[in-house]
C-alpha cells in the first residue's frame, strides 16, 4: 500500500469504522507513521486537522519530542484542510520543541493549509518546506548518530518504520546531509537567547521544585549576579529572608494550579540583590510544559523609579491637602479676630473720647497682628509651608519681608 495514506484510505485499510475520538490515535499507533532516520523523526499528518483531532495530534507530536528527536519533520503533504485548532496544536508543539532543543520543520503543499498557518502565524515560527525531500535533505542527522529509539525493534506494534521516501536512499543505503543540531539550529537557539537577553525586563525559567534553570543577562544585572551564576540556585535566593517561607507556600499552591499571572497583579513584591539590598519589583508568571517537566517562566521588572514617582505624587497630594487645611484654619482664625476688632470699634463709638481712642489703638494693633500673620503664612507657604503657631506674634526674622518693605514694628 503506497505511503503516505490519506485518512480515508486508513479507514478502509482497517476494514472497520473508527470512533471519532480514536481516529487520530489510529493514524499514529496502528499505521506507524513515525519514521526515524538517525535522530530525525518524520510524522505524516492525516488528511484533515480540525478540532476533533488537533488534541491527539498535538500529544502524539509531543511524544516524539519526548523520545529525544533532534529534528521533527511534520509532513503535511497528505493534509488537505486545517483549521485554527490544528494550527494551535502546531504552535504548542513548537513551544515544546524550543525548550527541548528539537528542530521542528513543516512540509506543506496545500494552499488552504498554508493560508491557515499564515493567518495563525505558524509560518513565522518554523521553516516550511514545499516537499518532504527538501526538508529531509536540508539538515539530516549524521549517519552514525543512533536513533532516539535505539535498542527498540522496528515493525508492527512499535510505532517504528523505515524511512518513507527513496529521496534519502542511494543504492539501498541511507544518506545524510549533516547533523540536525548543526549551524542553522545553533543559530536559531543563539538568536532566541539574544532576543531574551535584549528584553528590558529580566527573564528566568524555574523548574517544578523552584530551581532556576535559566536567567537572562538583564535578570542577572538586576539582582547583581555574574553571568551563569543564577542557574541551579533556588528562586528563594532572590527573595528577602522574611518573605521566603510565604513564597514557598505560594509556589506550592501555584504548582497545584499553574496559570498565567499578569505583571502588577496582586500584592507589591520585593526582590533581594546579591549584596543584600532590596528593590520593589513586578513579576509576571507563565506556566510552561516541557519535555523534561513543568516549568514556570517569570518576567521581572525593577519598578524602583515608578514607585518613587508614585511616592512623590502621594507626597504632593498630601502637601496640597495639608496646605488647604492650614489655609482654612487660618481663614477661620482671621475671620474670628476681625469680628472681635469690628465689635471693639463699634463699641468705641459710644465711649468717651480718651477711652474710645484707647479702644481704637488696640483694634488697630490687632489688625497689624493679623496682617503680619497673613504675610508670614503666605511667605512660609512659598518656602516650606510652615506658619507661626496661632496666638504668637512672629519675630522680625520669621517670614521673609516683601521686597521693598521693612518688617512691621512690634507694638
Amino acid at each position: 500500500m503506497p505511503w503516505p495514506l490519506p485518512l480515508a484510505q486508513i479507514r478502509c485499510a482497517r476494514h472497520s469504522p473508527l470512533p471519532a475520538h480514536t481516529l487520530a490515535a489510529a493514524v499514529f499507533e496502528d499505521i506507524y507513521p513515525v519514521h526515524w532516520t538517525g535522530q530525525q523523526a518524520v510524522v505524516v499528518l492525516p488528511e484533515h486537522i480540525d478540532l476533533s483531532s488537533a488534541g491527539q495530534i498535538r500529544e502524539e507530536l509531543l511524544s516524539v519530542i519526548n523520545r529525544g528527536a533532534a529534528a521533527l519533520i511534520v509532513d503535511m503533504t497528505a493534509t488537505v484542510s486545517c483549521d485554527y485548532a490544528g494550527a494551535d496544536a502546531l504552535v504548542r508543539v513548537y513551544q515544546r520543541a524550543v525548550v527541548s532543543g528539537t528542530e521542528l520543520r513543516l512540509v506543506v503543499t496545500a494552499q488552504i493549509v498554508r493560508r491557515v498557518l499564515g493567518l495563525s502565524g505558524v509560518d513565522h515560527l518554523v521553516s516550511i518546506y514545499p516537499s518532504l525531500e527538501s526538508s529531509m535533505a536540508a539538515r539530516a542527522p549524521a549517519a552514525d548518530a543512533p536513533p532516539a529509539s535505539a535498542g527498540k525493534p522496528a515493525g508492527p506494534g512499535t510505532g517504528e518504520r523505515a524511512p518513507p521516501r527513496d529521496a534519502v536512499r542511494a543504492g539501498g543505503q541511507q544518506q545524510a546531509a549533516g547533523p540536525s543540531n548543526g549551524p542553522a539550529a545553533a543559530v536559531t537557539r543563539a538568536v532566541l537567547l539574544k532576543l531574551v537577553d535584549a528584553l528590558p525586563d529580566g527573564v528566568a525559567l524555574a523548574n517544578s521544585d523552584g530551581t532556576l534553570a535559566l536567567a537572562s543577562r538583564r535578570m542577572e544585572e538586576m539582582f547583581g549576579y555574574e553571568h551563569d551564576e543564577l542557574p541551579g540556585q533556588p528562586v528563594e535566593r532572590l527573595i528577602p529572608p522574611d518573605l521566603q517561607a510565604a513564597h514557598r507556600r505560594h509556589r506550592a499552591a501555584y504548582a497545584q494550579a499553574p496559570h498565567a499571572r499578569l505583571m502588577g497583579a496582586g500584592a507589591r513584591l520585593v526582590g533581594l540583590r546579591k549584596d543584600g539590598t532590596t528593590f520593589p519589583a513586578e513579576i509576571s508568571l507563565s506556566p510552561l510544559a516541557a519535555a523534561t517537566g513543568q516549568f514556570t517562566l517569570a518576567v521581572t521588572r525593577d519598578v524602583t523609579q515608578a514607585r518613587r514617582q508614585e511616592d512623590l505624587a502621594d507626597l504632593a497630594r498630601a502637601a496640597v491637602a495639608a496646605e488647604q487645611a492650614h489655609g482654612q484654619e487660618l481663614l477661620e482664625r482671621i475671620s474670628t479676630r476681625l469680628l472681635h476688632v469690628g465689635l471693639s470699634l463699634h463699641a468705641a463709638m459710644d465711649l468717651p473720647t480718651d477711652i474710645a481712642r484707647q479702644h481704637t489703638t488696640e483694634a488697630l494693633g490687632h489688625l497689624d497682628d493679623m496682617i503680619r500673620e497673613i504675610r508670614a503664612a503666605a511667605f512660609a507657604g512659598c518656602t516650606c509651608g510652615i506658619s507661626p503657631p496661632p496666638g504668637r506674634k512672629p519675630g522680625p526674622t520669621e517670614g521673609p519681608a516683601r521686597p521693598g518693605t521693612a518688617p512691621m514694628p512690634e507694638r
